[in-house]
């Protein structure tokens, strides 16, 4: 059995050489768990500062049962990215991405997503410290998409980008005040409208992880 899965992995790693993005989180899981799991990955989350994440989450369908969503562990052991199990069920995630990532259209890796959000923010004169990257596919046009909260210091958000992990394009930035306006003047129909056009792209990328809900022992009995 790990004779064939170190052939698929192999297959599947030169299927991925020549890309750019992230390459090696779904070679990692492909090495631990198959190809069918590493083809099947929603969603990655990460956080990194200047530079890239050295622990990404990745969240994959299962293949046999799609009412499942596994969530991998995939670290930077020395020189090695390693996938390892770190929770499963129906409920790890309050929303789940529509359509898994095709890593054939990713260009842009986080590093570069990262370079083209500075870009954004030092046009909106703002600062950052820290970014939590989150990979998912566009539902709509079925692009892959970075979608970077960027936070101070403090660990507040200032600023949310969406760039294109297939051409680098930004499709969304919206740029919060560090501190809420007190002022008095009351918002026009515009005005009011432009903010919750806001607020609901923002709250798509809202993929929060339900770490209590998950099936214990699932791992164990899926891959043993």
């Amino acid at each position: 059995m790990k004779t064939i899965l170190s052939s698929l992995s192999f297959l599947f790693l030169a299927g991925l050489s020549g890309l750019q993005a992230n390459p090696e989180i779904p070679v990692a899981v492909a090495q631990s768990f198959g190809t069918a799991t590493a083809e099947s990955i929603l969603l990655l989350k990460g956080t990194g500062t200047t530079a890239e994440p050295a622990e990404w989450t990745a969240y994959s369908r299962d293949a046999f049962r799609p009412e499942d969503v596994l969530r991998i562990s995939v670290k930077l052991d020395g020189a090695f990215w390693k996938a390892s199990p770190a929770g499963a069920g129906t409920r790890i995630l309050d929303r789940v991405p529509t359509r898994p990532l095709d890593f054939k259209k990713l260009r842009y890796r986080s590093a570069d997503a990262r370079v083209v959000a500075a870009k954004s923010a030092a046009l909106a004169q703002t600062t950052f410290v820290s970014i939590d990257y989150q990979l998912a596919t566009n539902s709509e046009t079925g692009t892959p998409e970075w979608g970077m909260a960027l936070k101070d210091e403090t660990g507040y958000e200032v600023g949310f980008v969406v760039v294109s992990a297939e051409t680098g394009a930004v499709s969304f930035q919206d740029w919060s005040p560090r501190v809420p306006s007190t002022a008095g003047t009351p918002e026009d129909e515009g005005e009011r409208a432009a903010r919750a056009v806001k607020r609901a792209a923002r709250k798509t990328w809202n993929w929060t992880d339900n770490a209590r809900k998950e099936t214990r022992g699932f791992f164990r009995e899926l891959f043993r």
